[in-house]
């Protein structure tokens, strides 16, 4: 009897000891094919480097601080595990463990604050003015045959409005969206309001316009919208543009952009919305002119940039500025803005595309609006 007792016991270390080995296996042999998380990741090991000004010492006990804290950050297992326990908090407790990410009746939202309202960012009226004031200046310098178009994308805020909390969408006049929007058409800035035409086709839509598990219009969405677009500027510039082509799928399947808000509360099994359809582009390029266009966007024109919509519908020499301090190329790698001309690039466009996202309208235009008027200033000095 106690022989046996021994084996058992014996026996149960040898497990303890093995799954105590499992992380270490991870690490030694570098077996790392684990879905990384997701979103911007704090380290606390850089931090604690940072103000040491890198200088890590022994003696003071700083090194082996480092050296655990970074260990911790940099295990094998730490995804799933991270992934594991999220799943559980938000299966068991309806837990989220994502800064700035809300859910509301199965609908996940994002909001920079818990009592987030348009009224709680608005710039004033003042400042709106201003802002449109240059805006106008800008477009009287390169005239109407390169049209500015103010483009603002749907709000989950608006769309979605019967699941959010009386806080989110109370009514107010202290909205940025609204400001802008009005100032900027009676002062005869083009502007798209993607918003209320998303508002307006909602019920009719044959796959929702944006997904209930993402923060962007869905790839649908962004079809709908762009094909609008090139209808503006086909107004605007009296000529005939390529229109998007594709068919959309008929039954569920999403694009990555679709479900960004879901991935971001990484967990084993994020939520979907089952109502989800992506598109299928033809190998056949669209018959008709692209648009050569400056585009200044937040990363709502990013649906766009990775899929063959920018492809089939804007030149290759076209700039995408993401929040004028990025240039995402044609295949969506990153550049820098260092060397280029923003008038030369204004007077080469067919049009210049301000989309701008609604939650985000405080920081409206990102300082290209004072980029822009400010050089045109020094232009017309010399």
């Amino acid at each position: 009897m106690e022989a046996q007792e021994q084996r058992s016991s014996k026996l149960l270390k040898g497990l303890v000891l093995l799954f105590l080995c499992v992380p270490l296996s991870f690490q030694i042999f570098h077996w790392r094919d684990f879905t990384p998380l997701n979103g911007v990741q704090d380290s606390k090991s850089k931090e604690m480097k940072d103000s040491l000004s890198g200088k890590l010492d022994w003696l003071s006990g700083s090194f082996q601080r480092h050296t655990e804290v970074y260990l911790g950050e940099n295990l094998a297992v730490k995804s799933p595990l991270v992934r594991l326990r999220n799943q559980v908090e938000y299966s068991l407790f309806g837990k989220i463990n994502a800064q700035q990410i809300f859910e509301y009746n199965g609908n996940l939202f994002r909001f920079y604050s818990a009592d987030y309202n348009e009224g709680t960012s608005f710039i004033g009226q003042q400042a709106v003015s201003e802002k449109v004031r240059k805006l106008t200046k800008i477009q009287e310098f390169l005239g109407e045959s390169h049209p500015i178009i103010l483009t603002i994308a749907p709000s989950k805020t608006y769309f979605y409005s019967e699941d959010l909390p009386e806080v989110h969408t109370r009514e107010t006049d202290r909205s940025n969206y609204k400001a802008i929007t009005k100032e900027a058409l009676k002062k005869g800035i083009h502007v798209i309001d993607f918003n209320t035409y998303f508002l307006d086709i909602k019920k009719s839509s044959k796959a929702p316009l944006i997904s209930k598990s993402g923060i962007h219009w869905s790839m649908f969405g962004a079809a709908m919208a762009m094909d609008t677009l090139v209808s503006k500027v086909e107004q605007l510039k009296k000529s005939t543009y390529s229109h998007p082509i594709y068919t959309l799928d008929k039954s569920y399947r999403f694009f990555y952009n679709d479900n960004d808000l879901a991935q971001l509360l990484n967990v084993l099994s994020p939520p979907n919305d089952p109502e989800l359809r992506c598109l299928t582009f033809p190998i056949q390029r669209p018959v008709g002119k692209k648009i050569r266009a400056l585009i200044i966007s937040d990363s709502f024109f990013d649906v766009v940039s990775m899929t063959d919509l920018r492809q089939q519908l804007f030149t290759t020499d076209t700039k995408y500025l993401y929040y004028f301090n990025t240039r995402k190329d044609p295949t969506n790698n990153n550049q820098g803005l260092a060397g280029m001309n923003l008038l030369e690039e204004m007077k080469k466009a067919d049009c210049i595309i301000l989309l701008n996202d609604i939650v985000n309208m405080e920081n409206f235009g990102w300082g290209f609006i004072e980029s822009a008027y400010l050089d045109i200033q020094k232009e017309k000095k010399k």
